[in-house]
């Protein structure tokens, strides 16, 4: 039997990006009622300092934004980190879903959303992931 992982959601830290400020905003009070730690940043570029700065658990990506959309943005994510990617977007098309899904999106979510499966699928991506990390590595 499989021992069920305990993780305290306030170590958590999750990347938000959007250009939408009231998306933004909603994710992040959701993220927050929960205590997750939360960073934000209005398009890729500034998604792209954020996780070299902060290192972030895991990040919720936007597709439709200036400057670098969130494809682009999932690319260079994947060049140089396996963070778990939540794609939030009003593009919810089979070919964008499966375009993000093979870029290396975790999970991709069609606007408008219900927060409470947004936080249960975050959940779950971070249950995963740190299962993963601590696989293989001698108990305390």
């Amino acid at each position: 039997m499989m021992e069920q992982e305990v993780f305290d959601q306030r170590d958590m830290t999750i990347l938000i990006v959007d250009d939408e400020p009231r998306i933004r905003d909603f994710v992040r009070m959701n993220l927050e009622l929960e205590h997750y730690r939360v960073l934000e940043a209005n398009n890729g570029i500034e998604a792209l300092d954020q996780l070299r700065d902060n290192l972030p658990d895991l990040v919720v990506l936007d597709v439709m934004m200036p400057e670098m959309d969130g494809f682009e943005t999932l690319k260079a994510i994947r060049e140089v980190s396996t963070v778990p990617v939540v794609m939030l977007t009003v593009r919810q098309n089979e070919q964008d879903r499966i375009r993000g899904l093979d870029l290396g999106a975790d999970d991709y979510i069609a606007k408008p959303f219900s927060p409470r499966e947004l936080l249960s699928r975050i959940r779950a991506l971070l249950r995963r992931s740190l299962m993963a990390h601590h696989r293989g590595k001698p108990r305390s």
